[in-house]
């Protein structure tokens, strides 16, 4: 499917789907506008969300890794990142039932597919 008549935006749409991320769906749900899923997608390389969930690995603290892995599961579930948002909400279950095991291989998974996203939005933008 093609969403607007901007080589660029569809090479962008196009390379997304190629790693996953639910491209169609998303469109969708921004009543399938792509020009304005696109200006949410340019904005999302420009926050560093994986550093507060090392730090709060770090720190032990479990209150803040729980927001930054709740707030990465949000963003990236709204912008169809389906394996980045499932992998986020691993870590938010985790925490939510007190099993504080593995986060630094979670967080490891967790940047790698963040760096993939942002890799392939910074290229096609």
């Amino acid at each position: 499917m093609i969403y607007t008549t901007n080589t660029t935006q569809n090479n962008l749409l196009t390379a997304l789907k190629e790693i996953g991320v639910d491209v169609d769906g998303t469109v969708s749900r921004f009543m399938n506008n792509s020009e304005i899923y696109i200006k949410f997608l340019a904005r999302f390389p420009d926050e560093d969300r994986i550093t507060p969930i090392y730090e709060a690995i770090a720190e032990k603290d479990y209150e803040k890794l729980l927001s930054a892995a709740h707030k990465l599961k949000g963003v990236t579930a709204n912008l169809g990142m389906t394996a980045l948002s499932a992998k986020a909400a691993e870590i938010v279950a985790k925490v939510r039932n007190d099993i504080y095991d593995g986060f630094e291989e979670d967080a490891a998974e967790v940047e790698r597919l963040s760096n993939q996203v942002c890799d392939v939005i910074r290229a096609n933008i």
